[in-house]
């Protein structure tokens, strides 16, 4: 996907070329995964409007304390993305090739595993799931970056001046503002965390953002450092759990940020980005920026 990643954002680029001020949020950071998300599921241009609402509403959903109107807000963008999902998987279901080249919704309507194809519902929901998981956390990697960089401003200039540090800028990125913030897992054992007991079944919410932060682990860990090395964050998690959309995440920040400092070497923030406000996932829904 890389070609097609690069062809969007010099798109993008360009069409920013004639600007002096913009929302770094809403005319770069979401365009790139809304049409990358876009090509993925076939998803006509008409729609594609709409997906930041939905991935907004159900993520909202998703935080450790909800209120009745956020769930709401939340399970009705299920419920009107999944209608529109079912009429995209309709129409798909009729052709036999994918319409471009980044498309998967083909491969998962027609693969098997042992003779059993997923159902509508299965495909929806699996659609969804994409959505959620590459979408909004994408738009919050490259804003989280481009934030991280306006407050350091040293390291900013010396990606400008070392492009080559991308690849590490991304994974410092990752690690100081991580999109996710919090993880959840059940204990399968009785064990002992912290000086505590906690008996199988305990539900717990754990803090990716202060594993980030382990001064055991991280020298000086509230100090940027885009050449930081060894940099074992846990943004993607690890293990079994570890994030199938790691490796396409990485490529999209290090295009879009590297590509971005490259053709604005001048950027800088306009004034105070607005934060989303959710406890799990951390983000901007506004950045405003100057490009020279």
């Amino acid at each position: 996907m890389e070609p097609l990643i690069e062809k969007i954002v010099d798109g993008l680029l360009d069409r920013l070329s004639d600007l002096r001020t913009l929302d770094l949020v809403s005319e770069y950071a979401m365009a790139l995964p809304t049409e990358i998300i876009s090509f993925m599921l076939g998803k006509p241009e008409e729609h594609r409007h709409l997906l930041r609402q939905y991935s907004l509403n159900i993520l909202g959903a998703l935080d450790p304390v909800v209120s009745q109107k956020a769930l709401d807000a939340g399970n009705t963008s299920v419920s009107d993305f999944g209608e529109m999902l079912e009429d995209i998987i309709d129409h798909r279901r009729k052709k036999t090739v994918a319409s471009s080249d980044g498309e998967i919704l083909m491969s998962l309507i027609v693969g098997e595993v042992e003779g059993r194809k997923l159902t509508t519902q299965e495909l929806i929901q699996n659609c969804i799931f994409l959505l959620n998981a590459g979408h909004e956390t994408t738009i919050s990697l490259v804003a989280n970056s481009m934030h991280m960089l306006f407050q350091a401003p040293d390291q900013l200039n010396r990606l400008i001046a070392h492009p080559e540090l991308i690849d590490t800028a991304i994974e410092e990125s990752l690690r100081s503002q991580s999109p996710l913030q919090i993880g959840n897992r059940v204990t399968t054992a009785d064990i002992e965390l912290g000086g505590k007991k906690l008996p199988a079944g305990t539900y717990l919410h754990l803090s990716i953002a202060g594993a980030n932060r382990d001064p055991k682990e991280f020298p000086e860990p509230d100090r940027t450092d885009i050449a930081r090395k060894p940099n074992r964050h846990v943004a993607f998690a690890m293990g079994h759990h570890v994030c199938l959309g790691a490796t396409l995440a990485r490529m999209e920040g290090q295009i879009a940020i590297g590509k971005l400092v490259r053709r604005f070497p001048k950027i800088v923030s306009a004034s105070a980005a607005v934060s989303m406000g959710l406890a799990r996932f951390g983000g901007f829904n506004s950045m405003p920026v100057s490009i020279y």
